[in-house]
């Protein structure tokens, strides 16, 4: 996985807001195209993989793993709205 430097600035204004030590990425079932992937300030739990890319301390379920090896975490504007994207992430097809 990779964290712009956009995204990282994101996420750290987010962390430091929320009191937060880092982030963690999950797989959430029932897609039409098998799980896609979530994202939340939730604490690691003891069989994520921990480790921290770009600064940011990042924890990864096991379900969700082969999923975001290959993702890009950045951060976009599109017109009024901003926020960020999982490039690379499982999608519907």
């Amino acid at each position: 996985m990779i964290i712009t430097d956009e995204a990282k600035k994101y996420i750290e204004t987010v962390l430091e807001d929320n009191k937060a030590e880092g982030i963690r990425m999950y797989a959430v079932e029932g897609g039409c195209c098998g799980p896609s992937i979530g994202l939340s300030l939730d604490a690691p739990e003891t069989d994520d993989q921990v480790s921290e890319i770009n600064g940011i301390k990042i924890a990864i379920a096991p379900q969700a793993l082969s999923a975001t090896e290959d993702m890009t975490l950045d951060f976009e504007t599109t017109g009024e709205q901003s926020g960020l994207t999982m490039v690379g992430a499982p999608g519907c097809c």
